[in-house]
């Protein structure tokens, strides 16, 4: 049903919406409230170090990666350098996306914990983040637009493993960043390895070269993600590392 196109009064206009805010026992300030959210992010693998992890909410009109599109240059550079500045400051030129936090400060080691907070509104509640797996070329662990709910229940999902498409997989230490196993890798994209695809699931580590998919490698989920809803409105953006707890790969 739409309005009429004759209403063009301006305080006609008005007092239909108040009359409708009324009705529905909200007022326009609290429609367009904000909640925050406690992200908690464990890196799930045995041998497999993680970068700080890029946390976003934005709207359901963008996404931070989409499995089988061309990774954006935020996302490959996070993916191949372990960019993480480079995808916050991609994010925030997006109108789209609302808030963002970094979870974590260093590596985030097998088993252990990060978190962040992040604040939301009625036009950003999708959530998504991502974080290089280190001893990968071109791997990323990630959640991808996730629905925040506003009914206080904390939620636990889990988070698979991609390949940016990017780079060639070569698993050679030359190809890799520090600080997969503490060796003097580049940290910079080799132009000659540029794959020119997409993002898909990750193949895992085929053990070729210099990765042990024994050491380096994973059978299912490579992130455990839980949100708690923790208030009503409030300052977002903290974050944290927690103690290093159990792994499972």
């Amino acid at each position: 049903m739409t309005m009429s196109r004759r209403l063009t009064n301006t305080a006609v206009l008005v007092a239909l919406l108040a009359m409708m805010f009324t009705l529905v026992g909200v007022s326009p300030a609290e429609g367009g409230s904000e909640r925050t959210y406690r992200v908690t992010v464990t890196n799930l693998t045995s041998g497999q170090p993680m970068t700080p992890f890029v946390v976003a909410a934005h709207s359901g009109s963008t996404d931070v990666f989409n499995s089988g599109s061309a990774a954006s240059a935020g996302l490959q550079s996070i993916a191949e350098n372990g960019g993480v500045p480079d995808l916050v400051a991609e994010l925030s030129a997006n109108p789209q996306v609302g808030d963002i936090a970094v979870a974590g400060s260093a590596p985030i080691a097998p088993g252990a914990t990060v978190y962040a907070e992040i604040g939301t509104t009625p036009g950003a509640r999708k959530l998504s983040l991502a974080g290089m797996l280190i001893c990968t070329n071109d791997g990323f662990a990630g959640i991808d637009s996730l629905q925040l709910n506003a009914n206080g229940q904390t939620r636990v999902v889990y988070g698979f493993a991609y390949d940016a498409g990017t780079e060639i997989n070569t698993e050679d230490y030359q190809d890799l960043v520090p600080p997969c196993d503490g060796l003097g890798q580049t940290g910079m994209s080799n132009p000659a390895l540029a794959e020119n695809g997409v993002v898909l699931s990750h193949p895992g580590i085929q053990g070729g070269a210099s990765l042990s998919p024994a050491v380096h490698g994973w059978t299912r989920a490579v992130i455990k993600v839980k949100i708690e809803e923790v208030g009503g409105s409030g300052q977002s953006g903290q974050s944290g590392q927690d103690q290093q707890g159990s792994s499972e790969n």
